[in-house]
């Protein structure tokens, strides 16, 4: 059992009080320093503020109405920690009983509390820091984006339109509630092979070039950069117009070929500067070697020499014919003159002349006018060498020269005799008419095809897909 000394150091330390309270509510007697807050004995109970206004529920415990009242979680000068007060009715004298214990558990609770309000706190300040740096970074964003003179579209994983600056604006000619939302292939009317849904396939980065229609009808060509945004599930596009820079190009192209082909015209003039001085010359002095052979054989020479005097002094006049025709050709190729129709014309009129067989020459002109210069000498030659085995070799009754569009956006131009035609994989040695033309082709990216057979004609093919230049499309 408890004894008064037993609790003696419990009431000194502040951790248990006790008051006696008089039927009348007020104060008889006070043990501990925990309730030194309490009005002095045989004042009113009321008088304390932590009983203000409880008249009815102490009216309640003192008739048994009410058992017990708890106050936990208080804290009064002079106490230093929280404590909860016990009030209960002695039955015996009808005294109201005060017990005050050290509320411990309150206090780490309120510990506990106030440690998580002040991370709360820190927590709240961190968030609006953040939003601060957010909304500064957006707006820098969007400053940047707005005065760059690129043009910036942000494009859902499906290809619609979430944000677009005002520079993409005015060259779209829109406002920019009415492009947003809108797919950017109905936004840029793009056409069959330029589809952005072709083109942006995955999660992935692409970049490529884009002719757009601009004011007045005229083209603009952008260069797009397509980056995947892993975070925002979408798509950052920034667009630059190239178009200037395409204009250069297509100018150092020009200015390339042109060099190309005055590199191309000093060779040859080279070559028939050579031809001139070598083989020419030869000729020349050839034949008047061959006049005096016959002189000085007179008129008692066989008839056997004079027969093959007069068949070697033909050869040279043929040989020196056919050289001035070479360097003529050298010096101003027929297609400068006259085009590829044209040159194919004359091609045709000198076969018929020199064999009697009509040339039928079926030409399309919209691939005339598209072909660029290297296609066309390399069909060209390839006619001319065509023609050149048919007069020599087949006896054709019928030849066809034919220029028309090829599957593949290119041009096609077919050769073909009803000739005795050859066996293609017996070539005679000496002879390059057929590795040639194939060379030819080839040097140009072009399909060579030759179909022939012993007495069943030749047909040769020289296909160049995509051929035709920027003018016929």
């Amino acid at each position: 059992m408890t004894t008064a000394g037993d609790t003696a150091p419990a009431f000194a330390m502040g951790l248990f009080a006790f008051a006696r309270i008089g039927a009348d509510l007020r104060v008889r007697a006070v043990e501990g320093r925990l309730l030194d807050w309490l009005p002095p004995p045989g004042a009113p109970l009321v008088d304390s503020p932590v009983f203000f206004g409880m008249e009815a529920e102490l009216d309640a415990l003192r008739a048994g109405a009410r058992a017990r009242i708890d106050l936990p979680g208080l804290r009064l000068p002079p106490a230093e920690n929280p404590f909860a007060l016990t009030l209960v009715r002695e039955s015996e004298s009808g005294d109201v009983l005060i017990y005050a214990c050290a509320d411990c558990g309150a206090l780490d609770f309120e510990r506990q509390i106030a440690h998580e309000r002040r991370q709360t706190q820190i927590l709240a300040d961190q968030a609006a820091s953040a939003g601060r740096v957010l909304r500064e970074q957006a707006a820098l964003y969007r400053d940047i984006v707005e005065n760059d003179s690129d043009l910036v579209l942000r494009l859902g994983a499906d290809l619609r339109v979430s944000f677009i600056n005002r520079v993409a604006c005015r060259r779209f000619g829109r406002a920019e509630a009415d492009c947003l939302g809108r797919a950017v292939d109905d936004l840029l009317g793009s056409g069959r092979e330029e589809r952005w849904t072709a083109r942006c396939s995955g999660q992935s980065d692409t970049s490529f070039e884009q002719a757009l229609f601009g004011a007045g009808g005229a083209t603009v060509w952008i260069w797009w950069r397509v980056h995947w945004v892993s975070g925002g599930a979408e798509y950052q596009a920034v667009g630059r117009d190239i178009t200037d820079l395409r204009r250069l190009r297509a100018d150092a192209d020009a200015r390339a070929e042109e060099a190309r082909v005055n590199a191309v015209m000093r060779e040859r003039l080279r070559i028939a500067h050579a031809l001139h001085d070598t083989l020419v010359h030869s000729l020349v002095a050839l034949s008047p070697q061959i006049r005096l052979i016959r002189k000085t054989a007179g008129h008692d020479a066989p008839p056997r020499l004079a027969e093959e005097l007069g068949v070697a002094e033909q050869a040279v006049r043929d040989g020196l014919a056919r050289a001035r025709a070479a360097i003529a050709d050298l010096r101003a190729h027929p297609l400068e003159r006259e085009g590829l129709g044209a040159a194919l014309e004359s091609l045709a009129r000198r076969f018929n002349e020199h064999t009697g067989v009509h040339v039928c020459v079926d030409l399309d002109a919209r691939i005339l006018s598209g072909l660029g210069p290297e296609v066309a000498e390399t069909f060209f030659r390839i006619a001319e060498e065509s023609l050149r085995n048919a007069e020599l070799h087949a006896q054709p009754t019928r030849v066809g020269v034919h220029l028309a569009a090829d599957a593949e956006d290119g041009a096609k131009l077919e050769i073909v005799d009803d000739g005795c035609g050859f066996e293609p994989n017996r070539a005679r040695d000496g002879h390059f008419g057929l590795i040639g033309m194939r060379e030819r082709a080839e040097l140009i990216g072009a399909r060579f095809n030759i179909e022939t057979g012993p007495g069943a004609g030749t047909r040769i093919v020289v296909a160049a897909p995509g051929a035709r230049s920027a003018r016929e499309s």
